[in-house]
């Protein structure tokens, strides 16, 4: 099964949100507080097998029940049958991949089943899942069972894992465990549980004696008399082992006490196991405990192959995760009072993702010419702005990573494709400013860079670089400081 088509409305967070997404490979990215969990959540709820779901009025966005909560999935590459003509083969619209839009006839062999799903929750908060025909016939919703739902094999993995390293109900290891093998374990168990009783009933509990002794006594006094002598026992409602108590163990000790990178990454390989007939994978922040090597590694197997059916969907805020991914497997969430817009990164800015994964991941980005203006920022930043303006004063100033900024610089040596970077970055939704040199003509240039979206275009006076832009403006002592810590720096006048 793959995503196609997602709305959310009135979710927590998100207000409105329309995305039309075409790869296998989905990383969401942006910064905190954008809803990237949100939606994945949204999507968790949206194919949960359960008629239940934990939801409140909180869940409403600002809490304004009045509105309904809607969470409308489109997806293709879909389990026989459920297209089937008495399931839901007359619900049915056709995705085109090309042009990523719906048809309600298949005008191509390559234009794949789609169906449409939707999860409703009103003030009542009973949710409500249905199916929405793709036709305009005005057929009528028709309701989707959890058994259907669970075929689709939807699923989410968080920071809590231990019940995807166990066989309980509906786990991914039950799903990949044969019905009939399921089948014997509630036997097994209430066997195991008979031998516990048993063997607990022949233990020696004298220690327990003289507390019996007061008990009893105490008891007798107060009239509440036992039928029988009082004595210790194992309680038989006490002693439960259910569906669940079976585990994965790695030699004598269970999985589950292994470090929490290893956990998730057990879990992630179960559920790859368990989608080979085609699902998604949800994983929200997926750097979490794991190293980068760990990271990367992982990012690489469980992108689906030529031959693999499923979908991964993820979120990060790691560098790593993102150098990992190609360009166009990335996408950028932006909110903005309550209006969720995600927008694809192009392949043209694969070199920017390669070199500069942090410009990603910020809210506000300078994209700097070269080395010497990014490094220019970093000093003031350390050495002026957090050293002298950053008490808790009224004339406090925020630092450049305290108010979500980061100074980024050209990847290519010469800073010339530096003004394409920083228009490229204001379409995808950031916060853009452009700091260089002013001794060259711009490309793009700076009134074509702030017509794009970049906020602030700072050059230095005089047309002029950065190095004489300080020779003209440093006092006669600050310019010979700076002549000296170059001598010390280099070990030769020549040098400078």
């Amino acid at each position: 099964m793959k995503l196609r088509k997602l709305t959310i409305r009135n979710f927590r967070g998100i207000a409105q949100l329309e995305w039309g997404l075409n790869g296998n490979m989905v990383c969401l990215i942006g910064p905190g507080d954008s809803t990237k969990s949100t939606i994945l959540l949204a999507l968790e709820y949206l194919f949960s097998s359960s008629w239940n779901l934990p939801v409140s009025d909180v869940d409403f966005h600002k809490m304004n029940i009045e509105t309904p909560i809607e969470i409308i999935a489109v997806i293709t590459e879909l389990p026989e049958y459920l297209v089937s003509e008495d399931k839901f083969g007359l619900y049915l619209g056709f995705w085109n991949p090309q042009d990523s839009k719906l048809y309600e006839i298949q005008e191509h062999k390559s234009y794949q089943k789609a169906l449409q799903i939707k999860l409703e929750i009103c003030r009542d908060l009973e949710p409500k899942w249905t199916v929405v025909s793709l036709q305009s016939d005005g057929r009528e919703p028709q309701s989707i069972t959890a058994a259907d739902r669970r075929a689709l094999g939807v699923t989410r993995i968080g920071n809590y894992v231990e019940a995807d390293l166990a066989w309980g109900h509906n786990s991914a290891l039950s799903r990949i465990t044969q019905k009939e093998d399921i089948s014997q374990i509630p036997a097994m168990l209430a066997d195991a549980e008979r031998n516990v009783l048993k063997a607990l009933k022949d233990m020696d509990f004298s220690a327990l004696s003289q507390a019996i002794q007061e008990v009893n006594s105490t008891s007798q006094t107060l009239g509440a008399r036992s039928q029988s002598a009082l004595q210790p026992g194992m309680d038989p409602m006490r002693v439960s082992l259910r569906q669940g108590a079976i585990a994965l163990f790695d030699g004598d000790l269970p999985f589950s006490l292994r470090g929490a990178g290893s956990r998730r990454l057990m879990a992630m390989a179960i559920h790859k196991i368990a989608t080979q007939e085609g699902a998604i994978i949800l994983v929200d922040e997926i750097e979490n405990s794991l190293e980068p090597y760990r990271l990367r590694h992982l990012i690489r197997q469980l992108r689906p192959q030529a031959n693999e059916k499923h979908q991964v969907i993820f979120t990060t805020h790691s560098s790593v995760a993102v150098v990992e991914c190609e360009a166009d497997e990335l996408y950028v969430v932006h909110s903005k009072d309550g209006t969720t817009a995600i927008v694809p990164v192009v392949k043209d800015l694969q070199a920017v993702v390669r070199s500069v994964p942090e410009a990603f991941l910020s809210r506000k980005v300078i994209i700097c010419e070269g080395k010497t203006e990014s490094g220019l920022l970093i000093s003031l930043d350390k050495e002026y702005w957090q050293k002298k303006h950053c008490g808790f004063t009224q004339y406090r100033h925020q630092t450049m990573a305290e108010a979500g900024v980061a100074p980024i610089e050209s990847p290519r040596s010469g800073g010339s494709e530096a003004p394409k970077y920083a228009i490229a970055l204001a379409k995808l939704g950031y916060r853009v400013a452009y700091f260089g040199d002013s001794d060259c003509d711009l490309n793009p240039s700076k009134n074509e860079m702030e017509a794009a979206g970049v906020e602030a275009v700072l050059l230095w006076d005089g047309g002029v670089e950065i190095e004489r832009r300080l020779c003209f403006d440093l006092p006669w002592d600050g310019l010979k400081q700076l002549v000296a810590l170059a001598v010390e720096l280099t070990g030769s006048e020549a040098a400078i």
